[in-house]
């Protein structure tokens, strides 16, 4: 179905194409909708000879030095956005720096009381037993 449709409009399309031109043909004048190709495709010509004229105008014995530019101030860029986006951010999301010189204590109130006994049992006070 989608096909036949595809079909039957292109065909339309197509004879208003060769309709429009015998007319234009026929009156001897453009239609409006060619003044305003033509009108595009010299805007279209007008650019491409800008930019040609520019190309024309760089000097490649300094490309590595542009590129290195380039790359330069993409790095800074993209760190200073970083720099923003964990400003930002919950510091949950960040690593935390490890303090070598804090001492470890136990991650728990179990572990801790675990600790504590063992350090008991090593100072020799009383074999760790428990007075009531």
């Amino acid at each position: 179905m989608t096909t036949f449709i595809v079909f039957a409009v292109s065909l339309i399309l197509i004879s208003l194409l060769f309709l429009m031109k015998s007319f234009e043909i026929y009156r001897g004048r453009k239609i409006f909708l060619e003044d305003f190709f033509l009108k595009c495709d010299k805007l279209i010509h007008q650019s491409a000879l800008k930019i040609r004229f520019w190309w024309s105008q760089i000097s490649f014995r300094n490309i590595g030095l542009i590129f290195s530019w380039i790359v330069a101030n993409i790095r800074e860029s993209s760190i200073a956005l970083k720099r923003r986006f964990d400003h930002e951010q919950s510091h949950f999301f960040t690593k935390k720096e490890i303090d070598l010189s804090k001492p470890k204590n136990s991650p728990s109130f179990f572990l801790k009381d675990v600790a504590e006994y063992k350090k008991t049992l090593r100072e020799g006070n009383g074999g760790g037993k428990i007075e009531s």
